[in-house]
């Protein structure tokens, strides 16, 4: 691999770090800022509001005689200054890492520079170490934004804000806007900070511009912080949304969250006080051994955790209800039970005449109940685990939210979806979009899916089975809500119902995707797939057969699955354009990660008993082997959330996405399974 291969494919790919609050870090491999969300802090608040502190830093470096800037930002017509041709190598895991040399590249001048984040705190450390010949004087700049990370300040916005920048003790400052009150903290150990104030005018993010977005900002620097470093030496920033009290204490809590970190074979782990070049590797070779990937995988997962939920994505998602429903059975293949149960009880109580909250709003603002499928979801979440729970307290709490929403599912007439006379749950028609396919356009759902979907009415059959085992377990026959009655013979009744109506969906011999007015819609997606794939099953082997096999040629890519069949006359190509023409896009042939665990789950369905644990193993890895290979490879930093339906290469939509990480855990949990002869 030369190295103009591993600048296309490491270079515009984007790594992520982040805290248990929400906060992360972000930016790309050439550590040009492309979207406006990129940056070193961007702090997480209650309720998930997140703060944009400092967007980057400039970095000029005087070495021998030479000056040397380390930075580059985007302009409309340029990219200034050329830091990013003195980057030699770009790794992403554990941590974001970068070397930087001469031009030419030589061992008489290397850098390195490391990006870690606080575990629990909005605090970033930045470490610059000097593996050069002789010693070097750095000259950085920290550019403030302090802004709410979805908008961007207008160009002009510095020169009619008051702000105020004070020098503390001990090499400290902090930077306070005073029309929104939002203030960042430097703090750097051994380090001259002087007051120096300039703006970078018009920086252009080139992302945001392609999606229909305000692209243009400028930032502010209110100082200069200069380092002075031997040969050998390093020294850190941090950079903060509040007061650093302890920075050495601070400094080694964010050391020992990576102390036990997986890194790439040529990683400059170590490299102190020197790090030699030759040591880099630029063959097209796996940096991180196959044993070592689960665990990887695992690391990645934690990205997206918090106390008690999970981000579904980063950087503009917050918590969803559905895909927290969807990612958090990875929770339980990498051992961590009690967030697991943490989360359904959140959920619980935050059910709503049945209904899961499908959005948690940023900053509390913006929470909403459109959804029909994350209360399904937090039932099959629930069956997952309740064999495995000892304590009643909890069994208990969680059997009530079961009731509830089975309930108010069979017996509520006043949700905008109910239960017909076949037992099948039935979406009423309007303006609300309530599956996973919930894109719309100037109010109108874009796939509306009315009627009685496929996916649905698997979820409601298995959430129906779970609550008739635990009920019958408890030894209860009736149940009582606030304004509904019912009884396990009702229960019973609608199982049956389902089982003998399911076979509706049948269509030339594949299960369709819904049913309308009592005809399926053959309209070929991959609802079916994530209907066959639960627990318990509603249609005969031949069918889901047929219908994996049309996925697999018509859907199945190196990425995940489109949502569409190319042969549908609505099926989009590209996922490109702005927002209206990307959410026209979204669920109409685009490819998303997330639904390689269900097709990775039919397929093992229906070949367990068919082929060899070899055969198998070799055939789910192959379906995963393309972003299993980017990440051993350590092309990507994480999984995004979808590719473009037609030969789709370069990743859309968010950069780093929960449930497409748990598709790729499930499938290895699927290897585990069928070791154990499960």
């Amino acid at each position: 691999m030369d190295f103009n291969y591993y600048y296309n494919e490491v270079m515009h790919h984007e790594w992520v770090i982040a805290n248990n609050r929400g906060g992360y870090s972000m930016g790309c491999g050439n550590f040009v800022n492309k979207r406006k969300y990129n940056g070193l802090l961007i702090a997480g608040g209650r309720n998930l509001k997140r703060t944009h502190i400092v967007q980057a830093q400039e970095i000029k470096v005087r070495w021998r005689s030479k000056e040397v800037y380390l930075d580059s930002n985007n302009y409309a017509e340029c990219i200034y200054p050329d830091g990013y041709e003195h980057i030699v190598k770009t790794w992403f895991r554990p941590f974001p890492t970068v070397v930087y040399s001469s031009i030419p590249k030589s061992d008489e001048f290397v850098v390195v520079k490391e990006i870690k984040m606080h575990p629990t705190k909005n605090i970033v450390k930045v470490t610059f170490i000097n593996c050069c010949s002789t010693a070097v004087e750095l000259e950085i700049r920290p550019k403030f934004s302090l802004r709410d990370h979805h908008s961007v300040n207008h160009p002009e916005i510095w020169d009619n804000t008051v702000t105020v920048f004070m020098k503390g003790e001990n090499s400290t400052a902090s930077f306070n806007r005073l029309d929104t009150g939002i203030t960042g903290y430097i703090a750097a150990p051994g380090a001259q900070i002087r007051e120096e104030k300039i703006i970078f005018r018009n920086v252009f993010y080139p992302a945001d511009s392609m999606r229909g977005y305000d692209a243009a900002e400028s930032v502010i620097s209110p100082c200069i912080i200069n380092l002075s470093l031997q040969e050998g030496e390093e020294a850190y920033i941090l950079y903060s949304d509040e007061p650093v009290e302890n920075t050495e204490k601070i400094s080694k809590e964010i050391e020992k969250r990576y102390a036990k970190s997986i890194y790439p074979k040529d990683h400059p782990k170590g490299c102190r006080p020197k790090y030699s070049l030759g040591k880099i590797s630029f063959t097209d070779e796996n940096l991180f051994t196959v044993k070592k990937y689960p665990d990887i995988l695992s690391d990645i997962f934690d990205t997206f955790l918090l106390k008690d939920d999970i981000v579904a994505g980063f950087p503009w998602f917050s918590a969803w209800g559905r895909d927290t429903m969807i990612s958090m059975k990875a929770l339980l293949y990498t051992g961590n039970l009690t967030l697991y149960l943490k989360i359904l009880d959140k959920y619980g109580k935050k059910l709503q005449k049945g209904i899961l909250p499908n959005v948690f709003g940023e900053g509390g603002e913006g929470t909403n109940y459109n959804s029909i499928d994350a209360a399904l979801w937090f039932a099959v979440r629930t069956g997952d685990v309740y064999p495995l729970i000892k304590d009643e307290k909890i069994k208990s709490g969680l059997f009530g939210y079961l009731s509830e929403i089975i309930g108010n599912y069979a017996l509520n007439k006043i949700l905008p979806f109910f239960t017909d006379e076949d037992g099948l749950l039935e979406i009423k028609t309007g303006d609300d979009a309530l599956t996973w396919m919930d894109a719309k356009v100037y109010n109108k759902p874009v796939t509306p899916r009315w009627g009685k979907p496929v996916e649905i009415n698997a979820l409601w059959y298995n959430a129906l089975k779970i609550f008739e085992s635990a009920a019958a377990e408890a030894g209860k026959k009736s149940f009582k809500l606030k304004y509904i009655s019912f009884s396990l013979k009702d229960i019973k009744t609608l199982i049956n119902k389902i089982e003998r109506s399911s076979q509706k969906f049948v269509f030339n011999g594949h299960i369709a995707d819904r049913i309308e007015n009592n005809v399926p819609i053959d309209e070929f997606r991959p609802n079916v797939l994530i209907a066959t794939s639960l627990p318990y099953k509603l249609w005969p082997e031949d069918a889901v057969r047929n219908s994996f096999r049309i996925a697999e040629e018509e859907l199945l890519t190196p990425y995940g699955l489109r949502t569409l069949t190319p042969r549908n006359s609505s099926f989009k190509k590209k996922f490109i354009g702005n927002h209206t023409q990307l959410d026209m896009a979204y669920h109409q042939g685009t490819v998303w990660a997330w639904l390689l665990g269900p097709f990775v789950e039919t397929f093992v369905f229906l070949n367990k008993k068919k082929l060899k644990k070899s055969e198998i193993r070799n055939a789910v890895d192959m379906y995963v082997d393309r972003l299993k290979q980017g990440i051993l490879k350590g092309h990507i930093s994480s999984v995004a959330e979808v590719w473009d339906g037609d030969n789709p290469h370069f990743p859309k939509g968010c950069p780093a996405q929960a449930w497409s990480i748990a598709a790729l855990i499930t499938a290895e949990h699927i290897f585990d399974k069928i070791e154990a002869g499960k």
